[in-house]
């Protein structure tokens, strides 16, 4: 298991790449359940305003923060709903470029590790692109009914993601014991370009 970063010049095209994710939404569900680092819980944020629910897994890696102050999210990919709080091996595929409400939110693209059905998804390409529309037309409408802007980019390759998330770890390690509002303020100031 990796739970430290890993180096991006390590980093070869067959290698796989395994980390440990902390489920926040099963699969289906429309309630949005979301991670405080502060008490250690995972609390109800809210119930998605509109039909949508959650294509698959969603989830955390614990270690990794990203730029808008939260845990550098996880989709994991699995036939199953998993529980809020179980622990999963997901491997990694890529990532989703998005920006929400003016904040780099980074969505990394994974598949459960311990299921055979899926041991032949390795790269992001080996998801259907009907797969994949799913996932983006999610992200695209599911803040629409609150009145919130979200700019969904484009799917990145499993390099990216891994750089992305060795960054994300480096954020975590440098200012992962501010308050997430106080996180935010510094990062806009040194990281402008970040947050549009």
């Amino acid at each position: 298991m990796a739970k430290q970063p890993i180096k991006q010049n390590k980093v070869n095209a067959d290698e796989k790449i395994v980390l440990e994710v902390t489920i926040e939404i099963p699969k289906d569900s429309k309630i949005k359940y979301e991670f405080d680092r502060k008490s250690g819980k995972i609390k109800i944020d809210r119930i998605l305003y509109g039909p949508n629910s959650y294509p698959q897994n969603y989830g955390f890696i614990p270690e990794a923060l990203d730029w808008d102050g939260d845990e550098l999210d996880i989709l994991v990919f699995a036939d199953q709903s998993i529980q809020p709080g179980v622990v999963v091996p997901a491997r990694i595929l890529g990532a989703l470029e998005m920006v929400d409400g003016g904040e780099t939110d980074t969505k990394l693209i994974g598949v459960i590790d311990c299921d055979p059905r899926w041991a032949h998804v390795n790269e992001i390409e080996d998801l259907s692109p009907h797969e994949l529309d799913i996932i983006k037309e999610f992200f695209e409408t599911y803040k629409r009914l609150q009145k919130k802007n979200v700019l969904v980019r484009k799917f990145q390759s499993k390099a990216w993601a891994i750089h992305e998330y060795n960054e994300c770890c480096e954020l975590m390690k440098k200012y992962g014991s501010l308050p997430k509002e106080e996180f935010l303020k510094t990062m806009k100031k040194v990281h402008p370009d970040k947050y549009r």
